[in-house]
């Protein structure tokens, strides 16, 4: 198979709950466009509500008025969302006023063609500074205007994004520069989704992949590759219960060792399984559990002996380090090789390569050319830390936050049992000492849930070496989820997919609360792969949900509050149980 399939495989396929909400908006505004267009080739006109018949907005009030708001003006047009571009509301009145403008969004809708999108580019500037010349200018609006009219461009709209990931594409070998040096978003856009129809033709002919996945799966390629991991070296997901934290980065290093594995790792055994450590922190993990620490051995004579034994953290970081270890090795010049890891290319350590033997060496110098980076070669560890604020991290991470902020050999430090190391136990020797430090290939999650009364275990300093990412209840994978239940052999006479409206409906009361809001809604995990009999009808399975998993979690949520009494009928009315 090749690459491309296989980035699609990772990042589509194997992630459609990630994707199928989109999708649908997606499929929605095409399909309104392709209708309207039709009855646009009948001579129909955007006063006519036939015009609007075979669309969403068909029996509105003032169709064409809420047709090119969602189109124009939306936070999301079912393409993308508007990022940081801003079309106020006035000036859309205006813009929907402007003969010229509407003439020249009517020509893109008929035709969108590079000379219909260049005329409504220069409608779109020309009503702008008409009518707010102090507005800032909206290409990214414009852009996804157009990706709504046609599946000839991607829905990556941002234009520095799409170039960046077009780079990408090119400097990786995927697709081909091109040929007009000239080329712009437009331009290289159609060349992309040329390619990717051409790369997926037997998929397309089949069914099994489609055109607004293709597009979908361009801009999952630059959140995902250009926009890597390797940026974010310490991350926290943090959320409320039931929003899959755990899951999601679990599932979400395995997608990142898969993209690595395919660019760099194919001929090696190395599997997700064996780079990745998940423990879970307690009140009484200690840094003796986390780095290294003094453990009662027994000796050859069974007297408990105390030796220094290594923690999980420092076995595993000494397993992912080997490289850069072997690197600072190398007699000379190795200390100066390691510390310039980032930029160290495979053709300078090619010098050295008796010094550098075995199977995780080989793969690096005989698979792939001497202008790779060594770091992006060597493969990924991720250590996933599960409800990381309930441990003492001050006493678990001791001295290591140095080395969380500054990678390598260049940020090693001496711990505080580096006296007691030996060749055994110790990772890196310098000078008449051992030193610690956490590989580059290193990587760490944590999950925490924000209702955590530990959550003040997060120190300003510590705060400020993770990146932080919430993690909301994701409808879309629940959908996703349910659907799937609903086609299975007799369920669809009796459809669970209406619970996300439910959860939905419930954690918008949550939200509205004075005493609890968004920090207090209930995950979707609720009510995934519940151990329920499937012949259960919506109702029933509804209400099981809420009394064996729901209802004591917000019961504990309201715990001496006083209002317990108050607030839980009215989320047992919101989520649809009846008493």
């Amino acid at each position: 198979m090749s690459r491309i399939k296989n980035l699609y495989t990772y990042l589509i396929t194997n992630r459609r709950g990630a994707v199928d909400e989109w999708l649908e908006a997606y499929q929605a505004i095409t399909a309104d466009i392709v209708a309207v267009r039709a009855e646009l080739e009948h001579g129909r006109t955007t006063q006519d509500p036939a015009l609007f018949q075979q669309t969403r907005f068909r029996g509105n009030a003032d169709p064409w008025r809420d047709f090119t708001k969602c189109l124009l003006f939306d936070k999301s047009n079912g393409v993308s969302s508007r990022g940081q571009s801003v079309l106020s509301e006035e000036n859309l009145g205006r813009f929907q006023q402007d003969e010229a403008f509407c003439s020249a969004l009517i020509s893109l809708i008929r035709t969108p063609s590079k000379p219909n999108f260049q005329a409504f580019s220069a409608a779109w500037e020309t009503a702008l500074n008409t009518h707010d010349p102090e507005a800032n200018r909206t290409p990214l609006l414009v852009n996804r205007t157009l990706a709504a009219c046609t599946l000839d461009v991607t829905s990556t709209v941002n234009e520095s994004y799409f170039n960046v990931l077009y780079e990408w594409m090119v400097d990786e070998g995927i697709l081909n520069r091109h040929a007009d040096p000239r080329a712009d978003w437009y331009d290289k856009n159609l060349q992309v989704m040329a390619f990717l129809r051409n790369s997926f033709a037997e998929e397309l002919r089949t069914g099994e992949v489609s055109d607004h996945l293709l597009s979908i799966f361009i801009w999952e390629l630059y959140d995902n590759i250009y926009n890597p991991f390797t940026l974010k070296k310490q991350v926290v997901k943090y959320g409320a219960p039931g929003t899959g934290k755990t899951y999601v980065a679990i599932r979400d290093t395995r997608l990142l060792f898969d993209i690595w594995r395919d660019a760099y790792g194919q001929t090696t055994s190395y599997t997700h399984e064996g780079h990745c450590e998940v423990v879970q922190f307690h009140p009484s993990f200690g840094y003796e559990d986390f780095m290294e620490g003094l453990r009662p051995v027994l000796d050859g004579e069974k007297k408990a002996q105390l030796t220094l034994q290594n923690g999980v953290f420092k076995k595993f970081c000494i397993r992912a380090g080997r490289w850069e270890k072997e690197v600072f090795s190398i007699p000379g010049e190795g200390p100066a090789l390691a510390k310039n890891w980032q930029m160290l290319r495979i053709r300078t350590l090619r010098t050295h390569r008796n010094h550098l033997t075995g199977d995780h060496w080989e793969y690096i110098f005989d698979r792939h050319s001497d202008d790779k980076k060594v770091a992006d070669a060597v493969p990924p560890f991720f250590f996933i830390i599960d409800e990381i604020n309930r441990a003492e991290l001050s006493r678990v991470l001791g001295e290591l936050m140095l080395c969380l902020e500054y990678r390598g050999v260049r940020g090693a430090i001496s711990t505080q049992y580096s006296a007691l190391n030996t060749e055994e136990t110790g990772m890196l020797k310098m000078g008449d000492g051992y030193r610690f430090f956490i590989p580059h290939n290193v990587y760490v999650v944590g999950t925490m849930n924000t209702i955590d009364r530990s959550v003040e275990s997060f120190d300003l300093a510590l705060r400020r070496r993770f990146r932080w990412e919430r993690m909301q209840p994701d409808l879309g994978a629940l959908r996703h989820h349910l659907k799937e239940h609903d086609t299975r052999a007799g369920n669809s006479a009796h459809p669970w997919v209406g619970l996300a409206d439910d959860l939905e409906a419930l954690n918008r009361s949550i939200r509205d609360t004075d005493i609890l809001g968004g920090e207090y809604e209930v995950g979707h995990a609720y009510l995934m792969n519940l151990p329920y009999q499937e012949a259960l009808t919506r109702t029933d399975a509804r209400e099981k949900v809420w009394n064996d998993g729901i209802r004591p979690l917000l019961e504990e949520y309201l715990r001496g509050s006083g209002r317990k009494d108050e607030l839980i009928p009215e989320f047992q009315k919101a989520f649809g149980v009846h008493d």
